[in-house]
Parts: C-alpha cells; sequence; structure tokens
C-alpha cells in the first residue's frame, strides 16, 4: 500500500521535533509546514519548484555532488 501524497503523517511530526525540538513554539503554533520526499533527488525538486512558485526571482544552489 502506498502512503498519502505527503508522506507518513506520523513520521513527518517526529522529524519536526527532531529538528525543532519537542517543544517548539513553531510546532505549537502551526508556523511550520512539512512533506515527506521520496529521496534526495525528489527532496530537491519539490523544494525547486515550491520556490519557483513563491519566489521566482530567487536562486537555488546545490553542491556538485549533492551526495555520495
Amino acid at each position: 500500500e502506498y502512503l498519502p501524497m505527503g508522506g507518513s503523517v506520523k513520521m513527518v511530526e517526529e522529524t519536526l521535533k527532531l529538528a525543532y525540538g519537542e517543544n517548539s513554539e513553531f510546532i505549537k503554533d502551526k508556523k511550520i509546514a512539512a512533506v515527506q520526499a521520496l529521496s534526495g533527488t525528489g527532496a530537491c525538486r519539490l523544494f525547486a519548484d515550491f520556490q519557483k512558485r513563491f519566489k521566482p526571482d530567487s536562486q537555488i544552489y546545490i553542491p556538485v555532488p549533492t551526495w555520495a
């Protein structure tokens, strides 16, 4: 069975707690949005699409190699 488009809700919630802290005001105030991406490449593409839509004149910098 496939996950929904946004990924595993529980995994995303726990990842936010890990990154921002269990008692983060940003999480409590719902000021953070997150989704689960399929892979590193998928995450880069997802963010690039997001950035293009909301900040079309900005640039994205991705190192070479991106990961090894």
